[in-house]
């Protein structure tokens, strides 16, 4: 699994979680009378307006890859967590237990079954490091960078359909194509797809999510068992590794 390819995905998780409620007066893209344009900044309004209430989001997800590199399609499935403004965690649980956590400050990878963490130190680059990952961005920050087509559902219950293609040169290099499904009546991401230029395909399906839950006190911590080697990358002096 190369996990960290799969970071891009997270900038389009954290830029649209939503509360399950909404207030009676919020944005709706159902109303009559919008045009598509129209319909795409009301959606996209009503997803700021949700985010701005969130605090912790918990998920189950199923990530599926298919890839020049892969014999067959390979499916993963385990546990997102997040803390506003820049605590996450990934929780890979099968086929190969993995724990990637990015606590603002440092990006730890824990390769469960090898007792390794290549841990980065992100340091002074925080910010913008945090900002490409979404963790302090927002789905405006997204939208600067893709040209973006709403596919409205007959069906009042399915969900919205984002289409996303690259506007920079710099950006299609890493990504083809996006697109993102956001809950009609939940207000959150429930499914994720992007393609790279080499013709790999990975999606991500959430289920269960949880919007401002108690998260355990150690969920953003790793409790490493003894023998595990840590490798420490630090992008200000360099790399060297520590018991």
């Amino acid at each position: 699994m190369r996990i960290h390819r799969h970071l891009g995905s997270l900038a389009l998780w954290l830029a649209v979680p939503a509360l399950a409620q909404a207030a009676s007066s919020a944005p709706d893209p159902r109303s009559p009378g919008l045009s598509p344009r129209d319909r795409l900044s009301t959606l996209i309004e009503r997803v700021k307006l949700e985010q701005q209430q969130v605090k912790t989001l918990e998920a189950a997800f199923v990530q599926r890859q298919e890839s020049t590199f892969l014999v067959k399609p390979e499916e993963s499935h385990g546990v997102f967590s997040y803390q506003a403004p820049d605590m996450i965690r990934w929780e890979y649980e099968s086929p190969r237990p993995i724990t990637m956590l990015i606590d603002g400050k440092s990006m730890s990878t824990w390769y469960r079954d090898l007792g390794r963490v290549d841990q980065m130190k992100i340091g002074r680059y925080s910010e913008k490091i945090l900002k490409y990952l979404g963790a302090s961005g927002s789905i405006e920050t997204l939208l600067q960078y893709f040209d973006v087509q709403l596919a409205m559902p007959n069906d009042p219950t399915a969900p919205y359909r984002l289409d996303m293609k690259p506007r920079f040169d710099r950006v299609s290099k890493r990504l083809r194509a996006l697109t993102l499904w956001v809950d009609a009546r939940q207000w959150v991401p429930s499914k994720l797809r992007y393609e790279t230029p080499d013709g790999g395909v990975t999606e991500f399906s959430f289920q269960n999510l949880k919007v401002n839950p108690q998260l355990p006190g150690g969920r953003f911590h790793l409790d490493l068992p003894q023998g595990v080697q840590v490798r420490v990358i630090d992008l200000d002096r360099g790399t060297g590794t520590k018991p």
